[in-house]
């Protein structure tokens, strides 16, 4: 079983951190007018705000195992048999997805009779790709990704 961690773009951090700033403020603004007792539901919601947004950061990863491709984003969970993906390639779509980066993969499989697709971005590719192939020796002839196909034969 090998764990990857998401890839995070520099801009997703900048986000994250003005908009961490601007509840702080928010927070010590309360403080300093003496709010913070007189609107306790406010600073709760601030606070439970800033645990929120900060919660995919410290929760998204996929993990390999023998069988399955389990991705994991806050309470969200993906269970993918390696055996069911259909096509693996590269994407910058910016669909919703477990996914902090634009440099991503978009992972086409089939569950219950029905097309799905699911856009991952692992920190480490190729250590991501090997982790598949070394679990499904088939998942190389699934990836579009010619570069990785070819610097690997």
């Amino acid at each position: 079983m090998q764990k990857f961690h998401t890839k995070i773009d520099w801009w997703v951090y900048a986000f994250l951190i003005c908009l961490t700033g601007l509840l702080i403020q928010l927070l010590i603004t309360m403080q300093a007018k003496g709010n913070i007792t007189a609107y306790p539901f406010h600073s709760i919601t601030y606070l439970l705000t800033i645990l929120v947004i900060w919660w995919p950061v410290a929760n998204t990863r996929y993990v390999v195992d023998h069988e399955n491709l389990i991705i994991t984003c806050m309470f969200l969970k993906w269970k993918i048999k390696l055996s069911d993906i259909e096509k693996i390639e590269p994407t910058s779509n910016s669909v919703s997805s477990p996914a902090l980066s634009l440099n991503r993969l978009k992972i086409e499989y089939t569950k219950g009779g029905k097309n799905k697709f699911v856009l991952v971005s692992p920190r480490n590719k190729d250590k991501f790709y090997q982790a598949l192939q070394q679990n499904d020796a088939d998942i190389a002839n699934k990836l579009s990704d010619a570069s990785y196909k070819f610097k690997n034969i």
